[in-house]
Order: structure tokens, then C-alpha cells, then sequence
């Protein structure tokens, strides 16, 4: 079936791809996912026993998984994300994006930031248009998922290759590899957001 002129995977076909991918090693790194998304984004140092005023960030994967199974819940959309593995850590950005917008619209309180508190508003929706535009971007040049998954971190955040090594279980040449790769197609994606009237 289609929507919005994308195909978009059956219940069935979701259902499976679910069970082939989610091990606990996969579990693993979208829980990492979490926690860097946390630090880099929002500025949040996440602690693992309490979580981040009450929210856990198993709870937010478990929502990000549970949507997919939803009637109307969250699609997969295999001409963008042809490994379904993808498609579930963009669910995991929009619910911690979402969980945190509506903490702080029930609380009206200040951010956790690192140790201290800073009182703060955040609305990342901007942020998140240029990283969906980069994300198409990559796509369109044919970007390895980790490409897609460390561009992120690695390029806009500037994460360390060892940190990223310790947290992906990916090697440090194999970063340096990714790294280049990603710098070569840096030129095409700042021209893209040069042509949408994006400032750096």
C-alpha cells in the first residue's frame, strides 16, 4: 500500500523484521544510541539508575517498539530504510525529541545540564529538519547505515573515534574509513542546504 506516495511495509512484514533484528546486542546499541543522543543533543548526562527526572531510556525504546505494532502507530518505510534497524532508531530520535518536550511542557522546569541545573527552553525542531535533510542527503548519495548512524555523532557532535569505538564496537581504522567518506560527501550535503536558504 502507499502513503504519501511511499511504500510503506505491512503489519506482517514489520512483525518479522522486529523479530530478525531485535537481539539483545541491537537492544545494546540503541540503548548507546540513547544515552549519546541525550549528551549531544539535548545536553542531558543520563543517569542509569534513575534516569532523567523519572524517564528511563528503556522505557522510550520499549514506546519506540511498541508503535510499530500500534493501529496507526509508526510505519516502516523501506525505500528510505531498507534495514529495519534504521527506521527504529529515527522512531527512538521522535520519541526522546517528544518525551522531552512533554516533560518539560508538564513541568515547566529547568534542565539537568551535565551536573548543574540550568534553566533553559529547547525546541529542536529546527535542528531536527537540518538532520533529516542531511539524513536524505546521505541516503540519496548512497551512505552505508553507518554512515547514516555516525554522522550524527561523529560529524556534527565531533565524538571522539575512541568513544565512538568503545560505544559501537567498531574499529578505530574502520572509523577513520567512515570518517573520510562522510567528509567527501560534506561538500554536496552544504550545498544542498545552501540551496534550501539554510545558514550554517
Amino acid at each position: 500500500m502507499k502513503s504519501d506516495n511511499r511504500i510503506v511495509a505491512s503489519f506482517d512484514e514489520k512483525c518479522k523484521a522486529i523479530q530478525e533484528i531485535y537481539t539483545p546486542e541491537f537492544y545494546a546499541d540503541l540503548f548507546k544510541h540513547a544515552i549519546i543522543r541525550l549528551k549531544t543533543v539535548f545536553g542531558i548526562k543520563y543517569n542509569h539508575d534513575k534516569g532523567f527526572r523519572g524517564i528511563m531510556v528503556e522505557d522510550m525504546i520499549n514506546d519506540t517498539i511498541e508503535a510499530f505494532f500500534k493501529d496507526g502507530g509508526r510505519n516502516w518505510y523501506p525505500e528510505k530504510f531498507p534495514d529495519f534497524r534504521m527506521q527504529i532508531i529515527s522512531a527512538l530520535d521522535s520519541v526522546i525529541s517528544n518525551t522531552l518536550n512533554a516533560e518539560l511542557d508538564k513541568a515547566n522546569e529547568t534542565f539537568e545540564i551535565l551536573e548543574n541545573d540550568i534553566e533553559m527552553s529547547f525546541d529542536d525542531s529546527d535542528y531536527q529538519s537540518l538532520l533529516s535533510i542531511c539524513h536524505d542527503e546521505l541516503t540519496a548519495m548512497g551512505a552505508t547505515d553507518y554512515e547514516i548512524l555516525l554522522f550524527e555523532p561523529y560529524i556534527i557532535n565531533g565524538m571522539k573515534r575512541n568513544d565512538l569505538s568503545e560505544l559501537f564496537g567498531i574499529s578505530n581504522e574502520e572509523l577513520t574509513n567512515i570518517k573520510k567518506r562522510l567528509d567527501r560527501k560534506l561538500p554536496y550535503i552544504k550545498e544542498k542546504l545552501k540551496v534550501l536558504n539554510y545558514e550554517k
